[in-house]
């Protein structure tokens, strides 16, 4: 009995430990309510994915961000190996997201998302930060599918 409980324990351990991501519908009041799919915090931000319109973004909630079209690095841990974009971000009005894409489903960097299991951030701002974020990308894949409604 003592193998078989400790057995549970390891299996549920295990299985948090790659479920990364946190699901969400939102009710504002306003809109129709919307699916958000986000990580755990890292350098007070975290990664989130959100359907607008059909539309998938991909951006970092937190922090402060003053340029208005930050130079952002990328780098997707793909299997040991680093797959590297440069983009170029843009910011909210208040300054405390800074998006990556306003359509995953559409972008270049959709495979690698789906694959990887580790994504590194840095955003390049001339004069208010160099941040970098490193956001744990277990069960991307099911994440994004959860926004998709699949």
């Amino acid at each position: 009995m003592k193998k078989l409980f400790l057995t549970i324990v390891l299996l549920f351990s295990l299985s948090s430990v790659y479920s990364q991501w946190s699901y969400q519908l939102v009710k504002n009041d306003f809109d129709d309510p919307y699916k958000i799919a986000y990580t755990a915090e890292n350098n007070d931000a975290i990664l989130k994915l959100e359907n607008v319109g059909g539309s998938i973004f991909f951006y970092v909630q937190g922090g402060y961000y003053c340029d208005e079209n930050p130079s952002v690095d990328l780098v997707f841990v793909v299997n040991g190996q680093n797959i590297k974009f440069n983009i170029e971000g843009f910011v909210n009005s208040s300054k405390d997201a800074l998006f990556f894409t306003t359509d995953l489903i559409n972008s270049e960097m959709l495979e690698s998302f789906k694959k990887c299991n580790l994504v590194k951030i840095r955003v390049n701002e001339s004069t208010c930060t160099n941040e970098i974020y490193s956001f744990n990308m277990g069960r991307s894949t099911s994440a994004l599918n959860y926004i998709l409604g699949k």
